[in-house]
């Protein structure tokens, strides 16, 4: 589990940057204001959507509990005790393993051992173990599942931390810090042509700000005409290639958009599940399961696991209408954030509508429809934009509403173009 401490101080913005957490798939936020008051809280809580109040633990002001119906309460040398009568989650800090041994033997949901390595935030307050007791500690049983790690965890050690046999972390400082150059990640195919995959996923991810990391699924022979061949990459190179960007780079964001097969698809999905336990992590994924003359791209086993559970663990797919429909006549619902584009409707506008399925609100983006028969590429080019606003915290109306105007730009830019004899690609042009 990753569990994210806020910052001792309100500052502008904090609403909106805990809900793109939230969006983003953090299923626990310890609420931590020391010297708040609980007028102070009470109005932070008020303007986060209340669906996410259940995913929210409180150090302080614990009659804020009921009020907001949040999941339960951390205790700690100002709270040492929990509300009289109340049942639900508790949770409590340990700061010696002899102490963690003690507290285990009481029925907490769950407990933290800090400082694990030197803090970010405090300064002076530096790691109280060394990795043989804490080896030592995790052979006795006292480090299991029910115990997180707390203290100076980052991007480089969460790993580590894991290592100990922690069920996981909690990160206050590294969760806050905003990289210069946020990074996504690609997860897709090459195209020869460079008007779609990773090639124009590339393109879109620096022109938005980002800088672009690759992962390839698979070589495709594809020109504006069409393709010629697909030469899917093994499964196990597709994971290397995974495990050599996560071990080096802070991954803020990742696209997904061709999966050739489900042993490709079962590589991604277990590399990202591990990545999700150490950090917070936006993933897109647009879902090349239909080509444009409606030929099925992606086997009925691989269609299956990506929808049970790929995008489960997605914070927003993108479908188109064909691939919409044919999901839905299998009977295959998609309960995560879903992006319906509305390219292949009829008529002057073109409307693509988001469905915010935690917060159930729907949201319509709507554009005049651009003449142009260069449109090879769209669906990788508004993903990866969309990828790109999360990278950069964006919350995910905003991110999405950043790319649609990204890439209306792009087909407008791209109208008049002669590159190749067929459906040439996007341009975009400041």
């Amino acid at each position: 589990m990753y569990i994210v401490f806020t910052l001792p101080n309100f500052f502008e913005g904090e609403a909106e940057a805990i809900t793109t957490m939230f969006q983003s798939g953090l299923l626990r936020l310890h609420l931590r204001k020391p010297d708040s008051t609980a007028e102070e809280c009470r109005l932070l809580l008020r303007a986060l959507p209340s669906v996410y109040h259940k995913r929210i633990v409180i150090h302080d002001h614990f009659e804020l509990l009921n009020e907001f119906d949040l999941c339960g309460i951390h205790l700690n040398s100002r709270n040492p005790k929990a509300p009289e009568g109340w049942k639900g989650h508790v949770s409590v800090s340990c700061h010696s393993i002899e102490e963690l041994e003690e507290k285990k033997k009481e029925n907490f949901s769950y407990l933290s051992l800090s400082p694990i390595f030197d803090s970010i935030s405090k300064s002076g307050y530096c790691s109280a173990f060394t990795p043989e007791e804490l080896h030592e500690a995790r052979a006795k049983g006292i480090i299991d599942e029910r115990v997180m790690a707390l203290g100076g965890i980052c991007h480089d050690n969460a790993e580590e931390a894991l290592s100990y046999g922690f069920g996981g972390v909690m990160v206050l400082g590294d969760a806050w810090k905003k990289q210069a150059l946020p990074v996504v990640l690609t997860i897709a195919g090459s195209d020869s042509s460079a008007g779609a995959g990773i090639q124009q996923d590339l393109k879109t991810i620096t022109n938005c700000g980002c800088y672009g990391a690759t992962v390839i699924t698979a070589i495709t022979s594809q020109n504006t005409l069409g393709v010629q061949g697909v030469m899917p990459v093994p499964a196990d190179v597709v994971e290397s290639q995974m495990r050599s960007i996560f071990s080096d780079l802070r991954v803020d964001a990742v696209k997904i958009g061709m999966i050739p097969n489900s042993e490709v698809a079962q590589a991604i999905i277990n590399v990202l599940k591990e990545e999700r336990m150490r950090s917070i992590l936006p993933i897109v994924c647009d879902p090349i399961m239909l080509s444009t003359s409606g030929t099925r791209l992606m086997s009925e086993d691989c269609i299956n696991l990506v929808h049970n559970e790929l995008f489960p663990m997605c914070t927003l797919v993108t479908p188109n209408i064909p691939e919409y429909g044919y999901l839905h006549q299998k009977g295959l619902g998609i309960s995560t954030n879903l992006l319906l584009k509305g390219g292949h409707a009829e008529g002057e506008k073109m409307t693509d509508t988001l469905h915010l399925i935690d917060e159930a609100k729907q949201l319509s983006f709507s554009t005049q429809r651009i003449k142009s028969s260069n449109l090879h590429g769209t669906g990788c080019t508004l993903s990866s934009a969309i990828a790109s606003g999360l990278a950069q915290r964006l919350p995910l109306s905003s991110a999405v509403e950043s790319a649609k105007d990204y890439i209306t730009r792009a087909i407008a830019g791209g109208a008049n173009l002669k590159i190749g004899k067929g459906n040439g690609p996007l341009w975009y042009k400041e």
